[in-house]
């Protein structure tokens, strides 16, 4: 029987289900492992490691007893979240994490290297993604990509793999990171039924379903503000950049331009998200019709209007109705 290590980097800013939930993935593998021939066995088996070792508490008061990373060995390494409710905060706890940083620099190209959720931020700022492609927590797609512009970021995936180092998106996105990680190790057929014992669709591709606009973007010049402003309260309305400029006080040139650097989409692209996400709110909680809908959200016919919301969230209308909306 193959014996696979995985060790779990622990800190004080980590998120705990983030650091739990993985060994718990493992088990379960491990349980069914014990169903299969002996020939195709494989065993996983989880220790908690920190940069210098010792108890490690977290900001909820848990605790975690770890060994010193440098002391372990490891076949993956994963990196859970970090807990933070602003990019304030992320920055601040990076600032605090520099052994953290120190430790993954140090151990990197030794084996595989798993980051989850924003943990990426960890990996950057340790020069780990220099020219790589990665993903990260969705509503921090924009802060990433003008932090590490050297790093090419792919926020609409649920992992990414480049080389050794695979990330992860939003915080449960560690179920398919140690999903991966078990069919990487143990099989395909493995990482299927351990999905289905934790009920969890180990096929996700992609978190753009779940991206809600309002969370994902961040601040910008007092003009892209403004800009903001008008298209919600003009939402319903037609328009055009000469418009919205005008509004704004500025010329359509500098207005698109100064949107473009602060939200990384058009005007024209940002009022697309935001009728999306006035669909996927009516979809979730109303059992108006798809045409309702689309009159709604301000468009003419339901085969454009669906073209659009899929191009922003990668399935349909409808198959958002079906995971998302109300059950009778």
């Amino acid at each position: 029987m193959r014996t696979i290590q995985i060790a779990i980097l622990v800190h004080p800013h980590c998120v705990g289900s983030s650091a739990t939930a993985p060994a718990d993935v493992f088990s379960i593998a491990n349980a069914i492992v014990r169903r299969r021939p002996a020939a195709e066995q494989v065993r996983f088996t989880s220790t908690w490691v920190s940069a210098q070792g010792g108890t490690v508490t977290l900001r909820n008061g848990v605790s975690f007893a770890t060994t010193a990373i440098a002391d372990t060995a490891w076949d993956a390494l994963m990196v859970p979240g970090i807990d933070v409710d602003s990019t304030r905060e992320l920055a601040a706890a990076l600032e605090q994490l520099a052994a953290e940083r120190e430790a993954l620099r140090a151990h990197a190209g030794r084996a595989l290297l798993a980051a989850n959720c924003n943990s990426s931020y960890l990996l950057a700022e340790a020069g780990l993604l220099a020219g790589r492609r990665c993903t990260t927590s969705w509503w921090l797609g924009n802060h990433f990509s003008q932090r590490y512009p050297d790093v090419t970021l792919q926020s609409d995936q649920i992992l990414v793999q480049d080389g050794s180092i695979l990330t992860s998106g939003g915080v449960t996105a560690y179920l398919d990171l140690s999903l991966w990680l078990v069919g990487h190790f143990g099989g395909a057929a493995l990482r299927q039924i351990t999905a289905k014992v934790l009920v969890t669709d180990s096929n996700r591709l992609s978190q753009s379903p779940y991206v809600a606009a309002a969370l994902a973007q961040g601040r910008g010049h007092a003009v892209v503000e403004q800009a903001r402003r008008w298209l919600n309260q003009h939402l319903d309305d037609e328009w055009s950049m000469e418009d919205l400029a005008k509004a704004c006080h500025t010329s359509a040139r500098t207005l698109l331009r100064r949107f473009r650097d602060a939200v990384g989409l058009s005007p024209v692209q940002y009022a697309q998200q935001l009728r999306v996400e006035r669909a996927k709110g009516l979809l979730e909680s109303t059992r108006l019709s798809l045409e309702a809908i689309t009159a709604r959200c301000g468009y003419e016919d339901v085969s454009t209007f669906s073209k659009v919301f899929k191009r922003w969230t990668d399935v349909t209308p409808r198959e958002y109705r079906r995971r998302f909306g109300l059950r009778a």
